[in-house]
């Protein structure tokens, strides 16, 4: 395994990645930035449930708005103060549609023989010609519904296929409203590695939810908090994705979480305890982290006033922009800074990068 690296961009996404993506956008003051604060919170903000919408991504053709600045010349020079305004819960419905996510809890299955030779393929380093992709995750990772409108909801998780070459697939499991405690407890890792071969990869992102300090969830005639500490209770958790990973002949992926919109201009980081925790369990444990956090956070600062009208966060049905979610656009910006930021870990897998 290879030794844990902060990646940062040194290329700009691919034409797949990013081309066509960007509406005009005209600019307005920096005080029009919303604060480091997810407003479009569950219906019930002390019992998160599954939430968020299904999605099919549609490429869209066209140039790159030069207004907007290109994630090669955006250097993260480290995790920003960690900012405590960040008691929300990812993974309220979109409001929209009605859409809710995908819930990808069927199995799949693979005959012995494709098993051991994607785990040969692992174990001599070579390029698989075939490999999967699974993502675990939240709503900022989850897929979406998709409609003819460039302006619905989505995930990352939902765009990050289209960037590799054919024969690598992503399962993507994220679910709105979890933490990587929660996906544990509701036994989504126990599906999510029933359809893991050797030789495939698990892309973890959490962070977003685990950073609230208010909402609880119910199991078994429990109640549990969805906070948990960076460096402990978090961690432990993230542990037990990596050894059980690990266990199943797959390759586990941290995935540092993405910032707030108060990242534009000022670089704000509602999200930096945990995603520093991860950069921290990843050097500790040999895990290769994908920096999404500290990428995203520099695309985002660099993008000073905040766009009018807004093509990257979600825009909620009365007009007001949603703090933590995606539109297309800004989840396919997201996506292609993981994967560049794969094509710089050394991994095998880099190697099938569009």
């Amino acid at each position: 395994m290879p030794p844990v690296r902060s990646f940062f961009p040194a290329r700009a996404p691919s034409r797949r990645g990013l081309a066509g993506l960007l509406l005009p956008v005209s600019l307005f003051v920096l005080g029009a930035c919303s604060p480091d604060v997810d407003d479009d919170l569950e219906s019930e903000p002390t019992s998160a449930t599954d939430a968020g919408p299904t999605h099919d991504d549609a490429a869209h053709g066209g140039a790159r708005d030069a207004t907007r600045p290109d994630p090669t010349n955006t250097i993260a020079t480290g995790a920003d103060k960690f900012d405590a305004g960040s008691d929300d819960v990812v993974g309220a419905p979109d409001t929209r549609t009605g859409g809710r996510p995908v819930d990808a809890s069927a199995t799949t299955t693979t005959d012995a023989a494709a098993r051991d030779a994607a785990l040969r393929d692992a174990d001599a380093g070579s390029v698989p010609q075939r490999t999967t992709i699974h993502l675990a995750g939240d709503s900022t990772v989850s897929t979406y519904t998709n409609t003819a409108s460039e302006h619905d909801q989505a995930g990352w998780g939902q765009m990050l296929e289209a960037l590799f070459r054919d024969g690598v697939s992503v399962d993507n499991r994220a679910i709105g409203g979890r933490t990587a405690k929660r996906f544990l407890d509701d036994k989504r890792l126990d599906q999510l590695l029933e359809a893991t071969s050797p030789g495939d990869y698990v892309f973890v992102q959490f962070g977003t939810n685990d950073g609230n300090r208010s909402a609880t969830y119910e199991l078994d005639g429990k109640t549990y908090p969805y906070y948990a500490d960076p460096q402990t209770d978090f961690t432990a958790t993230l542990t037990t994705y990596i050894e059980r990973v690990t266990a199943r002949g797959a390759t586990a992926v941290l995935v540092t979480p993405p910032p707030r919109n108060s990242a534009y201009c000022t670089g704000g980081n509602g999200t930096s305890a945990h995603a520093e925790a991860m950069r921290q369990l990843g050097a500790k444990r040999a895990t290769v982290v994908l920096d999404l956090n500290a990428r995203s956070v520099a695309y985002l600062k660099a993008i000073c006033p905040a766009p009018q009208p807004e093509d990257f966060f979600l825009l909620r049905a009365d007009g007001t922009v949603d703090g933590t979610h995606f539109q297309e656009h800004g989840a396919r910006v997201l996506a292609s800074l993981v994967a560049d930021a794969l094509r710089e870990s050394g991994l095998p897998l880099a190697a099938l990068r569009e």
